[in-house]
């Protein structure tokens, strides 16, 4: 029996030193990682608050998780290099200007990654439909990565969930990757190539199988949006802040963990009508004085 490796997913927890609003979640995650030592963490993406504007969001980002107890892997999300081009204006885009920044501060985009008996391949969502030269030079890694992964079992890591019921289905929520996008992983999918998928970006939690494939959505470590369920689409899931635990070896095993003290912000104020007030804070706008606006956090 192969012994298992334990992995800690966490996703989406916005950091920024200007406003470090979701500072004390993140120093809790840190604690209890630090108690529970895991082999490697995962990041789901959104590291930054605003890092795809303000750099300097994705330069605390990057002094943060270098204070995870153990090695860690992250793939962007769209507040750290803009949102996917088929669903965002031309001003919140994914750019080169943008992509190379994250390369720059933060490190590789996609990746391969080998533990145990599996190998960890971490994708770049954002620049699905971008028209990126990177575009294609991801999917033509993705076959690479998992045609030559051999006996290994795989994991794809994404910001963006891949869909909610079934791989074919119509999206017209714009949460989940675009159809055309889904298609460069549907015949891995089919083949039995890829057992596990992991992705963040809907700040809940949810474990289910879809078409024989398990789907893991990590919650955010920041905050949830409309916890009491009263205007946002429903998907299933349960919205509490925390990370996953997933334990890969002969069997794939997960647990969210929901740590007691942790806060469960809900900005579903912030964001009900758009996230105009959400990049005010964000943004130093009319709130730059903000209580904890000028305050500082040590890395």
């Amino acid at each position: 029996m192969t012994a298992s490796s334990f992995i800690a997913f966490v996703s989406d927890p916005h950091l920024s030193e200007e406003r470090p609003f979701f500072q004390f979640n993140w120093e809790v995650l840190l604690d209890e990682l630090s108690r529970q030592q895991p082999d490697l963490v995962l990041v789901g993406g959104d590291l930054a608050l605003d890092g795809a504007n303000n750099p300097s969001d994705l330069r605390f980002a990057r002094r943060q998780l270098d204070r995870l107890p153990c090695p860690w892997l992250a793939v962007p999300g769209n507040h750290d290099i803009g949102d996917i081009a088929k669903s965002a204006s031309a001003e919140a885009a994914v750019t080169e200007e943008r992509r190379n920044r994250y390369l720059e501060t933060i490190g590789r985009d996609f990746w391969s990654f080998d533990i145990g008996d599996w190998r960890i391949i971490g994708l770049n969502s954002m620049i699905l439909t971008s028209g990126l030269a990177a575009e294609a030079e991801q999917e033509r890694f993705l076959e690479d990565s998992i045609t030559q992964a051999g006996s290994r079992r795989v994991v794809i890591l994404s910001h963006m969930a891949v869909c909610d019921t079934a791989l074919s289905e119509f999206d017209v929520t714009g949460w989940f990757m675009p159809a055309e996008s889904r298609a460069m992983l549907s015949p891995h999918l089919v083949a039995g190539r890829i057992q596990l998928l992991l992705s963040g970006d809907m700040h809940q939690s949810r474990d289910r199988l879809i078409d024989g494939i398990r789907h893991v959505w990590a919650p955010s470590t920041a905050f949830v949006t409309d916890m009491a369920g009263e205007w946002r689409p429903h998907f299933g899931g349960r919205k509490r802040v925390g990370w996953t635990e997933v334990r890969l070896g002969n069997e794939i095993d997960v647990r969210t963990h929901e740590p007691r003290r942790m806060v469960d912000f809900d900005i579903g104020n912030w964001v009900h009508d758009g996230a105009g007030l959400y990049y005010e804070f964000a943004r130093g706008g009319r709130f730059a004085g903000f209580g904890i606006g000028s305050k500082t956090i040590s890395s």
